[in-house]
């Protein structure tokens, strides 16, 4: 029996252009009625998150920055947070400097919507959307960095051998590595590092544990390879149709994400 659903927000239910699919709505309303625990767990900042749920969303948890936080969305009240730290940060600099990619410096839980960055000669087109995307939020820094518990740190890399020797070099700094496909042009190669522990499934086992609920009895559903932790955890893991054809040859496909996974879900495996 499910006891629980987490799905991913960007790509797997909600779109840049258009809200949640009101099936999709109505199922996490079913869900909830039900008993079941309902998770979002997305790579967005908590006050990311804010900007796009409306706040009688039919959640209970937000599990955000893939899983460096968890926010209980009933009590609106900030439940678990995971820092990178400062001297990791520090140490991740100079491997992003060496290969001259941009990056991003994340304030600490719940401000990490803002954050630092250099200034960048050729910056990396991609980079050039996030800063106009996010301007607001953005603050430049050129020498020395601000001594701040970190969130994060986000990279933007222009190929995955690129992506694979930056991974290489920082195996020794204890962090995790996740790789993400850009949610603003949707091909661009993000590598976003973390405190080691911080993965989405790591958020759900979180509130897992929190409710009693074993592993077995956890849905997921996702879209892209920042997903893959949470996917490859849960036995009852499913990708949306607009997912890439490396992760539907690995998980069970739904209907994309315009016209109600959830609902799809529920019709043809939720028994």
């Amino acid at each position: 029996m499910i006891k629980l659903l987490a799905t991913d927000l960007d790509g797997t239910i909600l779109n840049r252009h258009t809200p949640v699919h009101p099936d999709d709505i109505a199922t996490l309303e079913h869900l909830g009625k039900a008993g079941v625990i309902r998770i979002a767990a997305t790579g967005r900042t908590l006050q990311s998150a804010f900007n796009v749920l409306p706040d009688n969303f039919p959640i209970d948890y937000l599990v955000f920055s893939s899983g460096a936080g968890i926010y209980c969305w009933q009590e609106k009240k900030l439940l678990q947070t995971k820092h990178l730290g400062f001297d990791k940060t520090k140490a991740l600099i100079e491997v992003f400097n060496s290969f001259k990619v941009e990056y991003t410096l994340h304030h600490p839980i719940p401000q990490n919507h803002l954050f630092f960055h250099p200034e960048g000669n050729d910056p990396h087109p991609d980079f050039e959307r996030y800063l106009e995307f996010n301007h607001a939020n953005a603050e430049v820094i050129n020498s020395k960095i601000p001594k701040l518990d970190y969130t994060q740190t986000l990279a933007f890399v222009p190929n995955m051998d690129v992506f694979n020797s930056i991974s290489s070099k920082c195996s020794d700094f204890d962090v995790k590595i996740i790789r993400a496909t850009s949610p603003i042009d949707g091909k661009s190669i993000w590598m976003e590092c973390f405190h080691p522990d911080v993965s989405k499934a790591s958020g759900i086992l979180e509130i897992c544990k929190l409710k009693g609920i074993d592993d077995h009895q956890v849905v997921a559903i996702g879209n892209d390879f920042n997903d893959l932790d949470m996917l490859n955890h849960f036995d009852h893991s499913f990708v949306v149709k607009n997912s890439p054809e490396e992760l539907k040859d690995q998980f069970q496909t739904l209907t994309d994400s315009f016209n109600a996974p959830l609902k799809d879900w529920f019709n043809r495996f939720n028994s």
